[in-house]
């Protein structure tokens, strides 16, 4: 139960925000695949001139799991949401049993999305939130190559594919189709120190207290690294921003506006949590009242992430969480400082807890500045600064227990 309470953090990790579960397939979802494919298979100079595509961008959502928005093609010929007009993503999970632990493992399978697109737009309606449609305005011959890719790529998929967050999400499927069938993406336009995945990530994981914990706690280095402008498309509104940014003729508009609305805050919280710590935990004698409050809230909230990192660390096989540091930066071992000092019958167990944090700290400096450029400095600091003032102001107790001479 523990690591299943869990599962809402890790959920972070995912930008898949389509609700639409996959089911045995009904006979009208069939129906819906099996003239998709005719129609993109259609090679009647008529049938292709009639034939419409759009993107979808759809606005994110409140909850983790709708964090980061959603991304799907609409392919319709004739009349608007009628029986030729169907939504094609690639954001549905098996959700048989035993999916919960297969994707926290990091082997889930996904697959192929085909329905109509009145019945996705009704689901988007329904959840409040906004559509943007960008049509392509494209040649019969560029369609067919568009339509063999998506073709070729929904032959590949369809039985399934393991889910990665940065690269085979519902975006990157459809970058890559229009990237293969089209013109290459890319963010030509990219803002100052905006080219890593996690610095894309920061103002929606500023948007929900629990994806700022994924960002902060669980991302690894591999996140931190600068990525060339085709592989930093992985969030629906850059993909929009770089097909934008193409000679593509297109026509954007709105076609469901987002009814949330969303504020940037959760940094926030954590930051007065940090500076409590920090202020607390200093060693001044006007403090001292105040240090149980520092070691309290730090041995809760190291405590719990550090046992959250761990499990993933140990039993997750998320690329973009196989080599983090954050481990050594927060342990289970910090829920010892919740007891206090005096009520440790074993007083040299205390001392030889604060030296394994702080030797795990070292090990974690080290590969922070060598193999593992992580961006984790924030807690570093703050977990050095506590175990250094903590075995500061224990430094009497300490020299009694090892320095004196009996």
């Amino acid at each position: 139960m523990f690591y299943r309470s869990f599962s809402v953090l890790l959920f972070i990790l995912i930008s898949i925000t389509f609700s639409l579960t996959a089911q045995t397939k009904e006979d009208w979802q069939i129906k819906a695949e099996t003239g998709l494919i005719q129609l993109l298979k259609s090679n009647n100079e008529k049938d292709l001139s009639t034939t419409r595509i759009q993107l979808w961008t759809v606005s994110p959502g409140v909850t983790v799991t709708t964090a980061f928005g959603h991304a799907a093609l609409r392919i319709f010929q004739g009349e608007e949401y009628g029986d030729k007009d169907y939504y094609l993503d690639f954001g549905v999970y098996d959700p048989s049993p035993g999916f919960l632990w297969r994707f926290l493992k990091g082997d889930a399978a996904f697959f192929v999305n085909v329905i109509p697109s009145d019945s996705a737009y009704r689901t988007w309606d329904g959840s409040g939130r906004g559509i943007t449609a960008t049509e392509l305005k494209i040649d019969n011959n560029q369609k067919r190559k568009l339509f063999a890719e998506i073709i070729k790529t929904y032959d590949a998929n369809q039985k399934g594919y393991t889910y990665e967050n940065f690269t085979n999400n519902c975006v990157t499927f459809l970058r890559d189709i229009i990237s293969k069938g089209l013109t290459p993406l890319e963010l030509k336009e990219i803002e100052e120190g905006k080219d890593t995945w996690r610095e894309r990530v920061y103002p929606y994981s500023n948007t929900i207290v629990w994806l700022n914990i994924n960002e902060t706690l669980l991302f690894d280095h591999d996140t931190d690294k600068k990525r060339n402008p085709h592989e930093l498309i992985y969030l629906p509104n850059d993909l929009l921003k770089s097909l934008q940014q193409t000679s593509i003729p297109q026509e954007t508009k709105l076609i469901l506006k987002d009814r949330w609305q969303k504020e940037g805050k959760s940094s926030a919280i954590w930051m007065v949590i940090f500076l409590s710590i920090l202020l607390f935990s200093f060693p001044a004698k006007f403090l001292q009242l105040f240090e149980r409050i520092a070691e309290i809230l730090y041995g809760f909230v190291a405590g719990i992430g550090g046992t959250l990192v761990t499990l993933v660390y140990l039993f997750t096989s998320f690329s973009f969480m196989n080599e983090t540091i954050a481990w050594l930066a927060i342990s289970p071992i910090d829920f010892f400082v919740w007891k206090k000092y005096e009520n440790f019958k074993n007083k040299k167990l205390y001392f030889y807890l604060i030296g394994i944090r702080l030797f795990m700290l070292v090990i974690a400096l080290i590969l922070k500045f060598t193999f593992y450029q992580q961006t984790l400095g924030n807690l570093l600091f703050l977990s050095s600064f506590f175990y250094l003032c903590l075995l500061y102001k224990k430094r009497n107790e300490f020299q009694t227990l090892f320095l004196s001479n009996k």
